[in-house]
């Protein structure tokens, strides 16, 4: 079976499974005012409107990092959430995009809110794509929320073609264990974990790093909020010491900004001192 909205030339196959629906239900235009599904925003997945600036330019940057692989590509966006990164890949000269995520209301707002893409509903363990039928595999913040993160790895390898590119990221365990625990993340991974699991199936893994951070510091501020929130004095602190809110993303589409220093993707390099909070990797299929 084949999904398309008249707008893409060449539609990937999709392999119809258990969690994918029958036929699209998003939102139509009402009176020729495009109508959006309503999708709480849970901490899960960026939903434009309802995250602040600094965190969608911080996924904003890996589409555009991502952007340079994708020209007359045909293009896989594994746990695509609402869409946005999806459609920013067709944009910037994909041949064509297809979106899956697991959420059947993040692929109904993408369905409503992104046109010339396909989505569809599907577990990232069990893609419903043909073998060898995709060029470039994106996957942003997914392999951590996966309990088995080695059968998400040998999927993204199964529906590429020999050559193929898969380009993912996750945070960076040696920065991350200071924070607050995550209550949507199975297992998050060291550089050197991160680093084996790729070489167990891809060829030319190469690592980039994004928001390089002093460890002391980052770890410091952790520990700090972390007690805090134990204490219930979290937000009694923020309202003494003037800590608001950032502000919220009030755009709803990826690229078209200058370039954001903070969010910058670098060739990985780590320091006692310094390590990226999150690690890129770019790696082939060889067969």
């Amino acid at each position: 079976m084949a999904i398309s909205d008249g707008y893409t030339e060449s539609p990937v196959s999709v392999v119809p499974g258990p969690a994918m629906p029958a036929k699209s239900s998003g939102h139509g235009n009402l009176d020729g005012v495009l109508t959006l599904p309503t999708l709480a925003f849970t901490g899960e997945r960026i939903v434009p409107g309802q995250v602040s600036e600094s965190l969608f330019r911080a996924h904003e940057a890996r589409y555009v990092f991502a952007g340079s692989f994708v020209k007359d590509k045909v293009v896989l966006d594994v746990a695509c959430g609402t869409g946005i990164g999806t459609h920013y890949l067709l944009k910037v000269g994909a041949r064509s995009c297809l979106g899956l995520d697991i959420d059947r209301a993040a692929t109904d707002y993408a369905r409503t809110a992104y046109g010339g893409c396909q989505f569809a509903q599907c577990d990232a363990m069990n893609l419903c794509v043909p073998d060898s039928s995709i060029d470039v595999v994106v996957s942003f913040e997914t392999i951590e929320h996966l309990r088995d993160q080695l059968r998400f790895l040998s999927e993204c390898h199964r529906v590429l073609r020999l050559g193929g590119i898969l380009v993912c990221s996750t945070p960076n365990r040696t920065m991350s264990r200071w924070t607050r625990e995550n209550i949507y993340h199975e297992h998050e991974f060291t550089v050197a974990e991160f680093t084996r699991a790729l070489e167990t199936l891809f060829v030319e893994v190469r690592l980039l790093g994004q928001k390089s951070t002093n460890r002391l510091l980052y770890a410091s501020r952790g520990l700090l909020a972390r007690a805090l929130h134990r204490l219930q004095l979290l937000e009694i602190a923020k309202s003494l010491f003037y800590w608001n809110s950032p502000p919220l993303a009030v755009r709803t589409e990826f690229g078209g900004m200058p370039p954001d220093s903070d969010n910058d993707i670098q060739p990985y390099h780590a320091t006692p001192l310094m390590q990226p909070n999150y690690v890129i990797a770019v790696a082939r299929r060889s067969s």
